[in-house]
């Protein structure tokens, strides 16, 4: 057996342990805060299992987990299927190479007002901001507007009683109203607290990495969806500061 000093390192081991290394973290960041984490997590504790079972030589825990290991795959795929399909659709150069920049401020300011302001005259709205992960279908069930973001529109838009108010609006990074009028697939879950424009701003975020503020007319609140979670009321101050901190990641 080779000891330690023995074993040949050179770039393309120490590049073999840097592409690892670097997918590893990106798949630990993609399933972080959803329940295959979890599953990741328990199969961490078996392989550590396994690993000392081989050193002190338990032969019967090592033929039970070798044989475990065989299934686990596709057991994890079955069960995680929702949140595995999320990861990848969320894995792209873009995504995996971005940097942290600026140049959304007045975007940002622009929904923070008009959701705060749309929540003040009780006037139910859903905003999605689309990230990484493209939007297309939701934008094809909607009517194409291609208009910029501004309080004015969006508040036009999500006017009672006009033909678009009820449906999703979707705008990008780069301050465009895309579509509105989308309809968008609701949480798998329903909660009963929970009304149909919630469980969209839920289910969207389900199914993508993007970002949903949802303004409720029968309680004049404000909150926003990310990753399946819905987070508290928040005022202008506060929604602007979590704007700023998801968009510019």
């Amino acid at each position: 057996m080779l000891e330690w000093n023995q074993i040949p390192f050179g770039w393309r081991e120490a590049l073999d342990i840097a592409v690892v290394a670097f997918l590893f973290y990106h798949v630990i960041r993609f399933v972080r805060g959803t329940r295959a984490m979890a599953a990741i997590n328990g199969l961490f504790v078996l392989l550590v299992l396994y690993v000392v079972a081989q050193m002190v030589g338990l032969l019967t825990l090592v033929w039970l987990l070798e044989n475990v290991f065989g299934s686990l795959f596709l057991v994890i795929v079955v069960l995680f299927h929702q949140d595995i399909r999320q990861a990848l659709s969320s894995m792209s150069l873009r995504s995996l190479f971005r940097r942290r920049t600026g140049g959304h401020e007045e975007l940002i300011r622009t929904l923070a007002r008009t959701c705060c302001d749309l929540a003040a005259k009780r006037i139910g709205a859903i905003i999605v901001v689309e990230m990484t992960v493209p939007l297309g279908d939701m934008m094809e069930k909607g009517v194409k507007i291609d208009g910029q973001v501004s309080e004015d529109l969006l508040s036009t838009i999500f006017f009672p009683n006009t033909a678009l108010h009820d449906g999703a609006v979707i705008v990008n990074l780069s301050g465009r109203v895309v579509a509105a009028g989308c309809v968008l697939p609701l949480a798998q879950v329903a909660r009963q607290h929970f009304g149909t424009r919630h469980r969209a701003a839920l289910g969207i975020t389900e199914v993508s990495d993007a970002v949903a503020l949802v303004v409720s007319e029968e309680r004049g609140e404000v909150t926003m969806a990310q990753d399946g979670r819905l987070s508290n009321p928040l005022n202008y101050e506060r929604l602007e500061r979590i704007l700023t901190n998801v968009l510019s990641h």
